[in-house]
């Protein structure tokens, strides 16, 4: 394999941490800060066995070759530079999406129209 054959892989390898951050991400949602032991360890197994997967399924597609060390530590760089910029976007707007629905919920939400808080129906 030549060198641009092997940025080819390395850049693969990347996409595929990068991947792996967004499926940590969305496993982390089903657990909570105060989660027992045994549910953290079983969502950090789901999410390893689906990036598993996804290495699989993404390098026996491609045809690419057999683990090397340099498609580890280009897995572990893409998962660092998703960590360290799209996580913040995606957490954002999860955030926002969590605190919408949660004043919704509530009936907190105001009405476009009048500026009139809508209250919930009391019985």
């Amino acid at each position: 394999m030549n060198a641009p054959d092997q940025f080819y892989v390395f850049l693969v390898a990347a996409s595929c941490g990068a991947a792996g951050g967004l499926i940590y991400d969305a496993v982390c949602l089903l657990r909570t800060p105060a989660a027992p032991r045994f549910v953290v360890a079983a969502t950090d197994v789901v999410c390893g066995a689906l990036f598993a997967a996804l290495w699989l399924a993404v390098f026996s597609g491609l045809g690419l070759p057999g683990l090397r060390a340099f498609h580890l530590l280009a897995a572990l760089a893409g998962f660092a530079l998703y960590r360290k910029s799209l996580h913040k976007i995606v957490a954002f707007f999860g955030k926002k999406l969590y605190n919408g629905v949660n004043q919704l919920r509530r009936g907190r939400k105001k009405c476009p129209e009048e500026g009139v808080k809508v209250s919930p129906k009391k019985k």
